[in-house]
């Protein structure tokens, strides 16, 4: 008896593999079975490279000189240094050197979308190496930075006006030593960033390690420029919070998301000014109030708590929000009491946001107290359930 042969589709083949994209094992083991399935396996196995020291430098640079047709798979690359002793100030040092070794290797990487730098000093690298980085730049749409450091603010903006397709920029723990002068400010360097806004920026997230105003008042050079579908920021910066609204003006009609935590608060003149409205925001869909510390936390304004995120609540415009959340770190139920209620359960009930889901996330020093709470915010807000969805989450 003959058997014939059955050939399956490539097609197919390609989207089985596709299910295995985070399985290595398995994507090795296709890898193996033929050389139809090899492409698709090795396309999963390489789309994401992490090089942690000089060794992993080394052994990919081997790798690559072997099978050149793994550059082209390369799609994220992270370079994450560890700390190695202190500096005489008493600073954690970065062990970083062996990020020059990579010098060689970027230029091959020119399908790379995704770039991680983590606990890097951008100031002290070979010119050679921020030269091989900056072709990489060119076609990466999502940017991570976690504890990278700089010289000078100046040095910050000149890096991030390096990536005209830039897309996502998550800025976490970025630092630079100097601050002044500003890059703005100076006539006779400012027009050194004047493609800084051309890149089209969909997602920003800014941590209050970091000084968010530098990269806000950098995107606002183009406000016309932005636009924006999430942002998440945590800002501490009490007396400049005129730049989140400007940020959330720009930003207008195309924000969809937006996650907001002061921990040092909002100025009583910054509610007064309405300068956190929410008002140019018609697309917002999802409003998130992060860091609502009741025992932190300083009443003005009729004695409520959190005058900005009622303010902020009044401002929306937006007829198609389906969800607003909030995180509340409290020590007993009667801290709860302090929170203007009334004026909360007037705005999530406006006949607009029928059907929204509400979700607060409590957190209490005191244990065994999630019936409680759950009574006392269920109870203030009568209003809003006959029209939406509650749910109360004690963590």
């Amino acid at each position: 008896m003959k058997f014939s042969r059955v050939t399956l589709p490539p097609e197919l083949c390609d989207e089985t593999i596709d299910y295995l994209w985070d399985d290595i094992e398995s994507l090795r083991a296709c890898s193996l079975t033929c050389k139809a399935w090899l492409p698709s396996s090795r396309y999963h196995l390489f789309r994401n490279v992490r090089l942690r020291h000089s060794d992993d430098v080394v052994r990919f640079r081997s790798l690559l000189t072997s099978a050149p047709s793994i550059a082209p798979c390369v799609r994220k690359l992270s370079l994450s240094a560890d700390y190695d002793g202190a500096t005489p100030e008493g600073a954690a040092q970065e062990d970083d050197a062996w990020v020059n070794g990579t010098a060689e290797l970027l230029p091959l990487l020119s399908h790379i979308t995704t770039l991680g730098l983590a606990r890097v000093r951008w100031h002290a690298l070979n010119d050679e190496t921020r030269a091989a980085f900056a072709g990489v730049f060119k076609s990466v749409r999502q940017l991570f930075l976690f504890e990278v450091s700089f010289d000078t603010a100046r040095d910050v903006i000149a890096f991030l006006s390096g990536f005209p397709a830039l897309q996502e920029l998550y800025f976490q723990a970025v630092s630079w030593k100097d601050d002044s002068p500003s890059p703005f400010e100076d006539p006779n360097t400012a027009h050194e960033f004047a493609e800084a806004g051309s890149m089209h920026l969909s997602y920003l997230f800014l941590d209050p390690k970091s000084s968010p105003t530098l990269v806000t008042e950098w995107l606002l050079k183009h406000p016309e420029e932005q636009r924006l579908r999430t942002i998440q920021l945590c800002w501490r910066e009490l007396e400049n919070t005129q730049a989140v609204g400007d940020l959330l003006q720009a930003s207008g009609s195309s924000l969809e998301s937006l996650q907001v935590e002061f921990p040092a608060g909002v100025s009583e003149d910054a509610v007064l000014q309405n300068q956190l409205s929410l008002a140019h925001n018609t697309g917002l869909q999802a409003l998130h109030f992060g860091g609502l510390d009741v025992r932190a936390s300083r009443a003005f304004l009729s004695q409520r708590l959190f005058p900005w995120v009622t303010a902020m609540l009044s401002q929306v415009r937006s007829r198609h929000l389906q969800e607003v959340s909030f995180s509340l770190d409290i020590a007993s139920v009667s801290d709860l009491v302090a929170l203007d209620w009334a004026r909360i359960d007037r705005d999530l009930s406006r006949a607009e946001f029928h059907g929204l889901v509400v979700l607060f996330y409590v957190s209490c020093e005191r244990e065994g107290l999630e019936k409680e709470i759950r009574e006392e915010i269920s109870g203030r807000l009568g209003g809003f359930q006959q029209r939406g969805t509650l749910c109360i989450s004690c963590i």
